[in-house]
């Protein structure tokens, strides 16, 4: 570490020598836009943990990867396990949990009950305009999931000229990501069209090869009282899925795969439709209609179990779909003779879902130590095959009230009700069943703001229904009830000259979370079992002495504790809960060296963890450093990148899964070697 931080120090000092500066002062907090409270309101007033990745930010990093950018944020830790699939750590452990929701412009990008750890492949990097993380439970506001974290994905909208861009980047370890954008503008709205491509092809992991394919369109309009838009989203996607390395494989630097025909495959279709009338200067009413068509289909690596013959394993192919149609409509009442707000909201969300999947014989080469086939059975290869109606209706009422000159108060409430109808359409596993769940969620904030200094402090809760696959996968149905999860925050924020810095104080305590427990008659049921607590500090702190110099360092330091939990028959109450470090850090530097040429360096930080929740074993954790080259001239921009300079060796994800007869299974997400990426972007924009 103290090498990181030398190389750190003489990197600053070598990028800060003769440099174009000018003065400045920084820019404020205040004229930044938000709708983390599903409105339009300033960032300062906002009772809220919410961080907000710009555009200019986007350009700076150009990531070919989304969680180059969410890893910037303090609290955030996004870790990659290969061909944009990824876990998510805010507020929580490193996990797979379905405890975070994530947005397009506001509205949900998949069905709740239907949670997947690698939403964001569904995201078309190509036409977010900025990002913004919201930190705690913001269920009151936009329901389920709403957990650690809401990643809302705002797009690109139409621009008031004409533009054409077009970007190609390539990496050295087999990476390949192009772009082509226009705008057309029109005297009341306007177009923007995105195509993107990416693949990776040979990349340093055995088996990782990948091909992604994006589609956005967006039309906005204004008429009248009348304003809104319309898109079109589309992801083709398929990858090869290497899965993770055992700690043998890990040990000797060994990148090999044991897969040679596991792989993932998207095909995502969302339709909207955003509509905004405005009655009077006082009064209007948004509505906003969702059509999602979903298919994934899979031959898993976790999937993979072994047998008593060496050379012969057993495995599934699955394909899970959906469609869906989703509602939301919300009426806003300004009341300035008392300076409020009023929201009143209503959503639908009406879903069909069918996953069916096949048994394979899977048969491994014991010399190549790779699974070299696989083949359907003589018999019936059908596992599973049913389908699930989720009906989600809910209600919410927002009111925010300013009292005095520096004093907002923000009060939610929202009432959910789910409806699973579930129909097994073989004659064995889980019946077919009906099941119902509600839950109630308020959330109660207050802001107190006075120049350049504010402080905001909250108290909210969030629920997770149960998952459709928590609760129709085993031979009898499981009473189960929501998870629910008690947060209270204070925070506060700061402008002084050239300075900038915010904070964060959190704690956040789990119920009823569903765990697997063994029953009397030996059946492994889904129960409300876990009980966990979670209290940390999240910051940032920005210093710009120049136009020409900033440096951002954003951190968090969190503690993750099971409160009463049995897993697999032992008690892990008090312990540490695995896959939880207690720090992670972002510390960047952004300089013009002179006005067409700047630089970004950037040091990220984790901490050792516990690998697994009987505190056996440790990972140490990693240090990565980053050095980004921008030049821009005319209507070009070139971009050098060295990502992971020093080429360290780490894993993005490390856990140990035990058993009660003590063996042990590690697993490691590699992360990528020291790689360096070139790119060009052209951009035509004005009246041609």
């Amino acid at each position: 570490m103290k090498f990181y931080l030398s190389l750190l120090t003489l990197l600053l000092i070598f990028l800060s020598t003769d440099i174009y500066s000018q003065d400045s002062v920084y820019n404020q907090l205040n004229p930044v836009i938000v709708t983390g409270n599903k409105i339009q309101e300033k960032r300062s007033e906002s009772p809220i943990a919410i961080s907000v990745i710009s555009k200019e930010n986007i350009e700076k990093i150009k990531p070919n990867r989304i969680e180059f950018l969410l890893n910037t944020v303090s609290g955030v830790y996004m870790p990659s396990i290969g061909n944009e699939q990824h876990m998510m750590a805010i507020r929580q452990p490193i996990s797979l949990k379905g405890l975070y929701l994530y947005l397009e412009d506001g509205m949900p990008i998949r069905t709740s009950g239907l949670f997947s750890n690698n939403a964001l492949i569904e995201i078309n990097t190509g036409a977010i305009k900025s990002l913004e993380v919201i930190k705690g439970p913001a269920s009151a506001l936009y329901g389920a999931e709403a957990i650690g974290g809401v990643i809302n994905v705002l797009t690109q909208a139409a621009g008031d000229k004409k533009l054409i861009q077009f970007s190609n980047q390539i990496n050295s370890i087999g990476l390949f990501k192009s772009d082509l954008s226009f705008g057309i503008p029109s005297s009341k709205g306007g177009w923007f069209i995105n195509t993107n491509y990416a693949a990776q092809n040979k990349g340093p992991i055995d088996y990782s090869d990948f091909n992604k394919k994006g589609i956005s369109i967006r039309h906005d309009f204004e008429n009248g009282k009348w304003s809104g838009f319309q898109t079109l989203q589309y992801i083709d996607y398929y990858a090869q899925m290497t899965g993770s390395v055992d700690s043998i494989h890990f040990a000797s630097h060994n990148f090999s795969s044991l897969q040679t025909f596991t792989f993932r495959k998207i095909n995502a279709l969302r339709l909207r439709q955003n509509l905004n009338y405005r009655w009077s200067d006082n009064a209007s009413t948004v509505l906003n209609v969702m059509y999602r068509d979903n298919a994934m289909d899979q031959n898993p690596t976790y999937s993979i179990a072994n047998t008593s013959n060496p050379t012969k394993f057993k495995g599934q192919i699955n394909r899970n779909e959906f469609n869906s149609i989703a509602l939301d409509i919300q009426h806003i009442i300004s009341l300035k003779s008392i300076n409020s707000k009023f929201v009143i909201g209503a959503s639908s969300d009406f879903t069909n879902q069918n996953l069916k999947a096949h048994y394979i014989d899977i048969f491994k080469d014991t010399l190549l130590g790779k699974y070299t086939k696989y083949t359907y059975p003589a018999r019936d290869s059908l596992v599973s095959n049913y389908q699930t109606k989720i009906n989600n209706q809910a209600v919410y009422i927002n009111f925010i009230s300013k009292i005095g000159t520096h004093i907002k108060t923000n009060l939610a409430v929202r009432y959910d009700q789910f409806e699973y109808q579930f129909s097994n359409l073989l004659n064995t596993g889980t019946p077919s069943s009906n099941n119902n769940f509600s839950s109630f969620i308020p959330k109660l904030g207050i802001t107190y703001n006075q120049n350049n200094f504010g402080l905001y402090t909250n108290y909210s809760e969030g629920f997770v229904p149960p998952q459709i696959t928590e609760i129709y996968n085993a031979i009898r149905v499981p009473y189960l009830l929501p998870q629910t999860f008690n947060n209270i925050e204070a925070g506060g924020w700061v402008n002084y000259q050239k300075w900038h810095s915010e904070i964060s104080i959190y704690q956040l305590i789990g119920n009823n979370e569903i765990i697997s427990v063994r029953q009397p008659d030996g059946v492994n049921l889904n129960q409300n079992s876990g009980a966990t607590k979670h209290i940390g500090i999240e910051y940032q702190i920005k210093y710009k002495p120049t136009n020409s110099i900033e440096f951002n360092w954003s951190a968090t330091n969190a503690k993750h504790n099971y409160i009463a939990t049995n897993i697999k028959g032992v008690d892990v109450s008090g312990n540490e809960m695995s896959a939880a470090p207690h720090f992670w850090s972002n510390l960047s530097s952004n300089i013009k060296l002179n006005t067409q040429l700047s630089s970004n360096l950037e040091w990220q930080h984790q901490s050792s963890y516990f690998m697994d929740e009987t505190k056996a074993t440790k990972y140490p954790g990693f240090d990565v450093l980053n050095v980004r080259f921008n030049y821009n001239i005319r209507n070009s921009s070139f971009w050098l990148h060295i990502l992971n300079v020093t080429n360290s060796y780490y894993s993005t994800m490390a856990t140990k899964n035990f058993s009660v007869k003590g063996n042990a299974a590690y697993s490691y997400y590699m992360g990528e070697p020291r790689s360096i990426a070139i790119g060009w972007k052209w951009s035509l924009s004005g009246p041609f």
